[in-house]
């Protein structure tokens, strides 16, 4: 279904009796609450659902209406239930049946409202130590300028021994569990069902392709650094958009997996490919440093309900 069908479609949807009208730029009318905005999207709860309708897709009067809610001062509404104490503007410690894992979500946060949830899936390693598994290019997301414009909840799930070092990876017991987590975090955290994303490098970036595949229902999206499933997980990602991104030098892990699935995708408009020159397999902190890959991660899923 394309955009216009989309909004289509929720301009005719009937909500409650006490909802504030809403008119589209093209005059049709809509009952709906304001939940929350950004700079490009207003969050409407239609039908009890949580919504993301384009701002350029309402009248004028109602982009200005949108911008007064924005600007006015809230309280967050308090987040509750299991995984409450973990959201504590750092990244806290804690664990999912054997799986550790670090989760990330501000103080302010609010209850209220819904959010981007990122999987971070880190690559090979001989570390155990949960915490770790938490390196740099995970905290790209948490740049001021950036979270301010994308606040989300991040999980980052700790590959246990042996998987970590000579086992299965991801694709074995430890990413049947970080999906479990994604599960349960939705159920109790303010979540965005429709824009989950799982982001990977390495073994991470396998791992991020194989979830995907074996899950595609739960994810929006994907990014796969320097690791990828075949060719023939094609057909998922023609779903589920995935942007690859690997250095044609990289002596770890060999350039060729990445080239022939984005030859596979090289049709579909919505994945992407980036193939830098050099860097070896170290290009994480480069990629996750792109302005235009975040904006392309966060758009993904909205107001598109799967």
């Amino acid at each position: 279904m394309n955009l216009t069908r989309i909004i289509t479609t929720l301009f005719l949807i009937a909500c409650s009796l006490h909802a504030r009208e809403w008119i589209s730029s093209d005059g049709r009318k809509l009952q709906a609450d304001f939940v929350s905005a950004t700079a490009t999207h207003v969050t409407l709860k239609i039908a009890g659902k949580d919504t993301p309708v384009p701002l350029n897709r309402l009248s004028a009067a109602d982009q200005a209406f949108v911008k007064e809610q924005a600007a006015k001062p809230s309280t967050p509404k308090k987040i509750e239930g299991v995984f409450a104490e973990l959201i504590t503007g750092d990244w806290a410690l804690s664990k999912h049946k054997d799986l550790p894992f670090a989760l990330y979500g501000a103080k302010e946060l609010d209850a209220a409202k819904s959010y981007p949830l990122i999987l971070a899936l880190h690559g090979k390693s001989q570390n155990n130590e949960n915490g770790l598994q938490v390196g740099g290019w995970m905290k790209s997301f948490l740049k001021e300028d950036r979270y301010t414009k994308n606040p989300c909840i991040i999980a980052a799930p700790l590959c246990y021994q042996p998987y970590g070092g000579t086992g299965g990876g991801w694709s074995d017991k430890p990413g049947e569990e970080a999906v479990s987590l994604v599960k349960e975090l939705l159920k109790s955290l303010p979540i965005d069902k429709n824009r989950v994303y799982c982001v990977g490098y390495s073994m991470g970036g396998f791992g991020t392709c194989h979830l995907i595949n074996s899950e595609s229902r739960l994810f929006a999206a994907g990014v796969a650094v320097a690791g990828c499933t075949g060719p023939d997980t094609a057909g998922t990602f023609k779903k589920v958009p995935l942007w690859l991104f690997h250095a044609a030098d990289d002596a770890t892990v060999k350039v060729d997996y990445s080239r022939a699935l984005a030859e596979a995708l090289k049709r579909d408009k919505d994945c992407k490919y980036t193939e830098y020159p050099s860097g070896g397999h170290g290009i994480v902190g480069k990629v996750f440093e792109e302005e235009e890959m975040h904006a392309w991660l966060f758009a993904k899923g909205v107001a598109v309900a799967k």
